[in-house]
């Protein structure tokens, strides 16, 4: 399970891919950008038993779900180009071997919104929301269910802060510039 969420959390800070024509890209600048991402996980679908418990009995097993939340941050720096723009691959990403796909629902210059459907071995449905603020700043929101419907899915929400910093983006090294971040 572990391995499935470190491919969906991958595929979040990369992308999936599309075949479609964008309408209108989002209006950032090329470059260095640097993004925090604050990542949510926890199991997909509560237990459904719930009001059947006493009051104490229900809080004990929600404190104890929330418990089980696991939350991280990681920030990362990454260079995004002119041409990744333009495709929207720098906010949906690659194919990841040809198992996803994603529709844009919503394509302007200050917003990017993608339904996200991964096949295979690692399913994952979600959608991921991108907004300009500006050229130089952009926030969104990923949220995404790992695993089949017939066993234990996972659910991540990741809310993404990214500034830009320079149009050059340098020499690429595991300090600079991270390839788990938006490319």
């Amino acid at each position: 399970m572990r391995s499935i969420l470190t491919i969906g959390i991958s595929l979040l800070t990369l992308g999936m891919t599309t075949g479609v024509t964008r309408a209108e890209p989002l209006d950032v600048k090329p470059g260095l950008w640097e993004t925090t991402t604050t990542i949510e996980k926890k199991r997909a679908q509560q237990p459904t038993n719930l009001d059947r418990l006493t009051p104490e009995q229900r809080a004990k097993v929600e404190a104890k779900l929330e418990h089980q939340v696991k939350r991280e941050t990681h920030t990362r720096k990454a260079c995004l180009s002119e041409a990744k723009i333009q495709s929207g691959e720098a906010f949906t990403g690659n194919a990841h071997r040809g198992a996803c796909d994603h529709t844009f629902e919503t394509q302007t210059s200050q917003d990017l919104v993608a339904a996200v459907e991964c096949r295979g071995a690692n399913k994952m449905v979600g959608t991921v929301k991108m907004h300009a603020d500006d050229p130089e700043h952009m926030s969104g929101i990923v949220e995404m269910t790992y695993g089949p419907a017939d066993r234990m899915q996972l659910y991540s929400r990741s809310v993404i802060e990214s500034r830009w910093i320079r149009s050059d983006c340098g020499v690429a090294s595991g300090s600079e510039v991270s390839g788990h971040a938006m490319q």
